[in-house]
């Protein structure tokens, strides 16, 4: 990245942050495609000791996963996040920024299967049958929304002179089968960091609320449930009068609905007067478990200390399940990103970095695991250090035969 004319030289870096956008997902012979990009902020202080400066940019990115050939259509379901961000300086005019983004991906076809119950059996044959309700993908989708507001700070917050960078996480609260519908409630989280009227940087977070439904292929019963995972779509803002800031985002909420239909089978057959004999064939339904979410909290102790805390910002990392002899563990990883103000009023920046193992709530290997971040990562700077808690959720999500 250059820098745009009229714009001081780099002295060092302050902050690199990223907002993932997906833009389209696509189904492919043999392949599954997601389009998407990573919207980028860089604050450096210049070196002629003037005021830290922002630039943009977006780094588009195409991911791509192999899969078999089904010879027909289905749905994907993707989810993301930006697991790291950094800039490293090639020159007083020129960055190199570096992102790194954790993609998972779900391909889901229709499928049939066929079972046979006997018809027509004598009067002196007695069957024994056994009643299975296996826990089965029903369908997927997905629900694409727009979010048009206007944000006001309140009179307690320092007012707006201009916005540095910004981001939009969307969180589901409450997710429902209605019949026909699913209908699904959460809260997007929109985070600006700021500059004020004295020159110093400034944060805070606007919590919007949205409910939405989507139509079903058809109606289901009570046992039915549905999982949603949301994305953005699309991001932008712009300064209005007043100090308000106009948001404009687009959003869409995957689902994946699991339904348990009762499949009664004959499993043996006995007669009195003769010799009965039983012909069964067996068969696999791909059964899964419905996704478990485990809230995992973090808590860490920076050392590195300041009078007041600009901002701050928690990036989950990709976890790896680990095989143990008990039982097998999530290892996680993630990094807190501090920008603070120290003891002389410069502003300073500073990382630390988190790893530990939490035990698999599903206890298979198999398992598709990703993380996302719940709500916003907390300060507490103190005469020793500077405290840091967050949270993240744990997906987990497993098939069986």
């Amino acid at each position: 990245l250059k820098l745009n004319e009229g714009m001081p030289d780099v002295g060092r870096i302050l902050g690199t942050w990223g907002q993932l956008v997906i833009r389209g997902k696509e189904w492919r012979p043999n392949a599954a495609v997601c389009s998407c990009g990573v919207m980028v902020w860089v604050l450096y202080a210049p070196e002629d000791g003037s005021q830290a400066q922002c630039v943009e940019s977006w780094i588009p990115l195409s991911v791509k996963w192999d899969i078999p050939d089904s010879g027909q259509d289905g749905t994907l379901l993707c989810q993301g996040t930006v697991k790291a961000a950094d800039t490293r300086i090639l020159s007083g005019r020129k960055l190199m920024i570096r992102v790194s983004v954790c993609m998972t991906a779900e391909a889901y076809v229709p499928s049939l299967a066929e079972y046979y119950e006997p018809s027509e059996v004598p009067e002196d044959i007695q069957l024994r049958k056994k009643t299975y309700m296996p826990c089965l993908a029903a369908e997927a989708g997905e629900k694409g929304f727009m979010i048009d507001e206007e944000l006001t700070l309140p009179g307690s917050a320092p007012a707006i002179e201009k916005m540095v960078r910004y981001s939009l996480q969307p969180e589901i609260t409450d997710r429902k089968v209605l019949g026909d519908k699913a209908v699904f409630r959460g809260n997007c989280i929109f985070h600006l960091l700021y500059r004020t009227a004295d020159g110093v940087l400034a944060s805070w977070d606007f919590e919007i609320p949205f409910s939405q439904y989507t139509e079903l292929e058809r109606e289901y019963g009570n046992q039915a449930q549905v999982d949603f995972s949301p994305f953005v779509t699309a991001l932008e803002t712009e300064m209005a009068e007043g100090g308000r800031i106009r948001l404009k985002a687009g959003l869409s909420g995957q689902y994946l609905l699991y339904d348990t239909p009762e499949i009664t089978v004959a499993e043996d057959a006995y007669s009195p007067f003769r010799e009965v004999t039983l012909q069964t064939e067996a068969m696999e339904l791909p059964a899964m478990r419905p996704q478990m979410q485990q809230v995992i909290r973090i808590e860490q102790t920076a050392p590195f200390g300041g009078t007041r805390c600009a901002d701050s910002e928690f990036f989950a990392g990709c976890p790896r399940i680990q095989p143990r002899a008990d039982r097998d563990t999530a290892e996680l990883n993630g990094t807190f990103q501090v920008l603070y103000y120290d003891a002389e009023g410069q502003l300073q920046s500073g990382n630390v970095h988190y790893q530990q193992e939490e035990p698999m709530e599903s206890g298979d290997a198999s398992a598709i695991v990703w993380c996302t971040p719940k709500g916003r990562p907390q300060i507490m700077p103190g005469a020793d250090g500077t405290g840091l808690k967050a949270e993240m959720i744990l997906h987990q999500e497993s098939a069986d035969s």
